[in-house]
């Protein structure tokens, strides 16, 4: 089994430093139940000598392991539901010692290749510094003021430990000098921008807390200092962390026997269609003319996509992109995904397989076709898991 059969009284929420797994483990509360069922359900049906290597990368804590390990375990779900038969691992034929993650039969016996990835619009973000954060919120997410909770934003990244008790004493004293019922009043007139600030600062990490006052029915009861929390500003590139994906996988098996798509799961707030697009057929740009500066500027796309570049159409080893908007354990019901056919591809991908919503280029425009989405095909309502 996956998690434990045993009995759970912690209905907090997830906390800063908690793994994905752990959180799941110990979560009493039922929706989070529903999504260990669903796991458990889908691993049942996941191929047996496969199932113990799964478990310890969901198990291990890492967050990049329970992502990649929970991707595979949905998307073989999901296509076995379809009909599909699928192989873990296959022997490649060219010679290759790498293997993709499934060999899938359609149900009239075509094959293909398919390789599950996951790309994230904030790669950039320094992860050991992500980390020295969490653990100093996590300190401060612990405390307890009776008449507040916090708002907490920060941008910049420290390059050693944070003190979280010197944050959080820091927090509760001035928290101290504060009329909650007067800021009441203030948040009801000028919202949260109008509340006061304290500003915190570890080197290069700085931090912004404004209190919530709590209503005057609610106040003195236990519960979590931090109320929420903003990641600080940043520019976030959508399209270039799926092109980099599609084309190192493409380029990782050499030439193939069958064709290869490649499953990205896109870590992002709100996937695109634009994005999705310029990631393959490349970035929309305005040309201006140089000879007649009034001439109104044209749309076109930049050859910077994984399918066309500068020589024209490229990465014709992947057959396909099927792009999915942040699938997790938690929004199995709630999340698109298309599949982008190659139209330059050395294998087209099996019309049996186009039994999933997708995009084909028709007469130089993408076209989108409905088909049997995730949520239909696992029997999901729209509201899973609440």
């Amino acid at each position: 089994m996956l998690f434990a059969d045993i009995q759970r009284t912690d209905s907090s929420p997830k906390r800063a430093t908690e793994s994905d797994f752990a959180f799941l483990e110990r979560s009493a509360w039922s929706p989070i139940a529903v999504v260990r069922e669903m796991m458990e359900a889908c691993l049942t049906n996941y191929p047996a000598g496969e199932v113990k290597e799964l478990i310890e990368r969901i198990q291990c804590g890492d967050a990049r392991h329970f992502a990649s390990a929970s991707f595979e375990l949905f998307i073989h779900e999901y296509l076995q539901r379809l009909g599909m038969r699928l192989t873990p691992h296959p022997e490649l034929p060219n010679g290759s010692t790498k293997r993709p993650d499934f060999l899938v039969e359609c149900p009239d016996g075509r094959k293909l290749y398919l390789e599950a990835v996951c790309a994230s619009d904030d790669s950039a973000r320094d992860s050991a510094a992500e980390a020295r954060k969490a653990v100093a919120l996590q300190v401060l997410d612990g405390e307890h003021d009776p008449n507040f909770m916090v708002s907490v934003d920060s941008d910049g990244d420290p390059a050693t430990q944070p003190s979280g008790r010197r944050l959080a004493t820091e927090v509760l004293t001035w928290l101290n000098t504060l009329d909650a019922d007067a800021l009441l009043n203030v948040s009801a007139t000028g919202g949260l921008e109008a509340l006061p600030e304290l500003h915190w600062q570890h080197e290069e990490w700085r931090v912004r807390i404004r209190p919530i006052p709590v209503n005057v029915e609610a106040r003195g009861k236990q519960r979590r200092l931090i109320g929420a929390r903003g990641f600080g500003a940043s520019w976030i590139d959508g399209w270039s962390p799926i092109r980099d994906a599609v084309t190192s996988k493409a380029r990782r098996y050499g030439e193939l026997d069958l064709p290869l798509v490649v499953a990205v799961n896109v870590d992002t707030f709100n996937l695109d269609p634009i994005d999705e697009s310029q990631a393959l057929f490349g970035q929309e740009q305005f040309v201006f003319s140089c000879m007649n500066p009034d001439q109104e500027p044209r749309m076109e796309r930049a050859p910077n996509g994984a399918w066309r570049g500068p020589a024209g159409p490229r990465g014709k080893r992947a057959s396909g992109a099927w792009l999915f908007n942040n699938l997790s354990p938690y929004r199995l019901a709630r999340r698109r995904h298309t599949l982008y056919v190659n139209p330059a591809a050395n294998h087209p991908v099996p019309e049996s397989f186009l039994i999933v919503p997708y995009m084909l280029v028709i007469e130089g425009y993408l076209r989108r076709f409905e088909g049997t989405d995730l949520a239909t095909a696992l029997g999901l309502s729209v509201a899973w898991p609440e």
